[in-house]
């Protein structure tokens, strides 16, 4: 058997555990952080519901990663519409909706009350922007290895300032990290971005996703990515800017979705 595919089999496993116990995506924040902070990760989009929010605790460097779940927090979710929706804790620090459905151009809040504290955020959900097409190509490296390398095209509306979220599943192996994009300098035209896994091979189920995600939402990920990939020990560290009154790490994002899924020729 393939090196590769022994470790796509760890993966696979790994992935339904996960999902198994937790029941939606988590992001393990590598959060640079004096003392333990609250951490808010809350999701709502235009397709079928129930959606999810994590209330947990940032950890310390010299402790582990261990998922540290907040229990007993009120959470709810509600919209400019009128909708409100009190989400059900279904294991400590994972609270699910029930009846609440994610509308395009809906402005969405999210409360939550844990340990004494209030925390709120707003957002609102864009428009979404179709994929026009995914686009396999083989590459090859200075080594002389060819492997096979995918890409998104998209048409950006024009007059319209847009945020994107690139997220990817070969298999049922998920893709992982923040991978956003503004058009801030290519307003209207065709674009191509890169999809965020690129190890698949012929006959893999290849599904990429494209969000619609709000400013705010880009700017949390922008500075994210940024602190991540600063090799060096910055003299000040600094969380991503917070977008909950009162400062909680994390991040609440309403998004519209746009999917295809190609089988890799």
């Amino acid at each position: 058997m393939k090196t590769r595919n022994i470790f796509r089999i760890i993966s696979v496993v790994v992935a339904a555990v996960f999902l198994a116990t937790a029941c939606t995506e988590k992001i393990d924040l590598n959060l640079k952080s004096s003392t333990p902070q609250m951490v808010i990760e809350g999701n709502i989009n235009d397709q079928p519901g129930p959606y999810f929010v994590l209330v947990s605790k940032s950890r310390l460097y010299n402790q582990d990663n261990n998922f540290t779940g907040i229990d007993l927090a009120t959470v709810v979710i509600s919209d400019d519409a009128g909708n409100s929706d009190t989400l059900t804790e279904v294991v400590p620090g994972l609270y699910k909706t029930h009846s609440i459905q994610g509308t395009i151009g809906r402005t969405y809040h999210l409360q939550v009350e844990a340990e004494g504290t209030t925390y709120e955020s707003y957002c609102l959900m864009p428009p979404p922007v179709d994929i026009d097409s995914i686009i396999i190509a083989e590459e090859t490296n200075f080594k002389g290895e060819t492997k096979l390398k995918g890409d998104i095209q998209i048409h950006d509306p024009a007059g319209v300032a847009n945020y994107y979220q690139v997220v990817s599943r070969v298999d049922s192996v998920p893709s992982t990290g923040f991978h956003v994009h503004n058009d801030n300098l290519w307003d209207g035209k065709i674009r191509t971005f890169n999809i965020p896994q690129d190890e698949f091979e012929t006959g893999d189920t290849l599904e990429v996703k494209l969000y619609s995600i709000a400013s705010q939402l880009y700017t949390y990920f922008y500075e994210f990515n940024q602190n991540q990939n600063n090799f060096g020990q910055p003299a000040a560290p600094a969380n991503p800017e917070s977008i909950f009154t009162p400062t909680a790490l994390g991040y609440f994002s309403a998004y519209s979705v746009k999917s295809k899924i190609l089988i890799i020729p």
